[in-house]
Parts: C-alpha cells; structure tokens; sequence
C-alpha cells in the first residue's frame, strides 16, 4: 500500500478518538493540513465524525481543501430518499478534501463500498489503514461488526449481505465456543436459498412460523440447500447443535425490485451434543 509521512500516528490518533465515542456505532475522524492534525472528532449520537471535524475545522477557519481526512469508518451515504443533511460522502467531497484514509468499510450490506465509490466518483484520492488498525477497530465495534458477521448464541439477530452467497458464523454461547456457518444465496422476492456444506445441513419446518413451534429440530428432512421466505423457519442442522433461523426482511437486488442485496433474520440455538 501507498505510505506517507506520519500515517501511522494520524491513523492512531483516530482510532483514539473513536475510543472517545458514546454513539453504538463507534467512529473517529481527523482532518491534516500540511503535516499537522488541524481538527479531530469522534462519532456522537447527534453528529457523525467526519461531519464534526469539518465543522471544527471550519469554525477555527481552517481551509481544508486538499486536506486530508484519516476515518475509521467509511464516511456515510444517505440511506432514506430525500433525506435532508447531505451524506458524509457527499459533505467531504464539497468540502474540497482531497484525500481519504479510510479504517474499515462498513459492514452493513446497504451501505459497504458505497462511501468509498461516491468519494472515487467525487476524485477523492482514497487508500486503506494498515491491517493491524482495521483488526483494533474491530475489537472496538465488535458488536456493530458482529451483527454482519459473527453472532453469539444461544439468542440473536444479524444481517448479511448475499449477493454472493452471504456467510454468517454462529458461536453456540458464551459458554461453549463451537460455531456453526450460516450461508444464504439469493432466491427471489421475499425468499432467500438457506445453504450449508457437509456436515452440516438444512431444511424447512414447513407451516411452522415461530421457533417455539419446532419441538425436535433434527426430525426434518435435511439437504443441502432449501428455499426460506420471510416469516418461514429454516433449520441448519450440525453433529453437535441445530441453529433455527427465521428471515424477518430480504431484499435480492434490481432483478427483484430491490436496490440491496440482504438477508435480515433471527436465530436460535439448540444444543443436540452437550460437550
């Protein structure tokens, strides 16, 4: 990767500024001026970094044109139409930055990339934190990258992206640190393929809309991939646990009216093989 000047201690620096944030999405931002931090922020509930440190910088009449901004997160698009307060995105671009380092991509499914490619189409010149600064602010936001990647057991919800084949790991619990792959490819309008590799297995509670209606998750007929709608129960069966899941939205791209590609669902974990 394309390395500068002081990179690393301004990429800490907005790491510790993410440390600083009260919001559930963590994020830190500093803009650099010649060499110098002219103005940093962290996320709040009220207000996004990147939007923060402009703002400061602003304030104290800095020009930033053609500065620098180092961000743990991918600056934002706007996820609503018509949405009033211009996107982070949008906001860097105007404000004449030329240049973004960005920590880590954003795990939701409706938003990863699309930062990134708005500044591109924007002619920010864009590069990446150095690995073992993505992996700290992944401790960091572990819980906000879980939720598209990870979960833990034996309750819980997540979102994947499945546009090519989406694929979430479930920890049994705290407790017991077995895990079990959860795969979705897309299926069609309101559905989703549930998809799973040897050993593991999958199939359908047919009619049953509610994981306390699935009474022995093993006694169904199990493949390897079936078709799960929303509302519908789906079962992965493993040798040692079976996980329920329950898609609560899907969205399968512009073949199916959609803009995303996603599978938003709940889970349950049932232990068959106690260790």
């Amino acid at each position: 990767m394309t390395e500068k000047p002081n990179d690393r201690l301004f990429m800490a620096a907005a790491v510790e500024e993410m440390r600083k944030s009260d919001a559930q999405v963590k994020v830190g931002a500093v803009i650099v001026v010649d060499g110098q931090i002219v103005a940093s922020a962290c996320r709040t509930k009220n207000e996004h970094a990147e939007r923060a440190a402009i703002r400061l910088a602003t304030e104290r009449g800095v020009k930033i044109k053609n500065a620098t901004l180092y961000a743990t997160l991918e600056p934002c698009v706007e996820l609503r139409p018509g949405q009033q307060v211009p996107c982070c995105a949008d906001l860097v671009v105007s404000s004449g930055i030329k240049e973004v380092v960005i920590g880590r991509y954003d795990p939701n499914p409706n938003v990863c990339r699309q930062g990134w490619k708005r500044l591109r189409d924007g002619h920010v010149y864009l590069r990446d934190f150095h690995q073992d600064f993505r992996e700290e602010i992944d401790g960091i936001n572990s819980r906000f990258v879980g939720f598209f990647e990870k979960g833990m057991g034996p309750t819980g919800g997540a979102k994947v992206g499945h546009k090519d084949k989406g694929i979430f790991l479930v920890q049994f619990s705290e407790d017991d640190d077995r895990t079990m792959e959860i795969a979705w490819t897309v299926a069609g309008i309101d559905a989703a393929y549930g998809f799973a590799s040897r050993p593991v297995e999958v199939a359908m509670a047919r009619f049953a809309n509610a994981f306390d209606e699935v009474d022995d998750p093993t006694a169904y007929d199990f493949r390897h991939s079936v078709r799960i709608g929303v509302g519908e129960i789906g079962i992965f069966k493993g040798p040692s646990a079976c996980v329920l899941v329950k898609p609560k939205e899907i969205h399968s791209g512009p073949e199916y009216g959609n803009t995303d590609f996603f599978v938003n669902f709940e889970y349950q974990v049932r232990i068959t093989k106690p260790r």
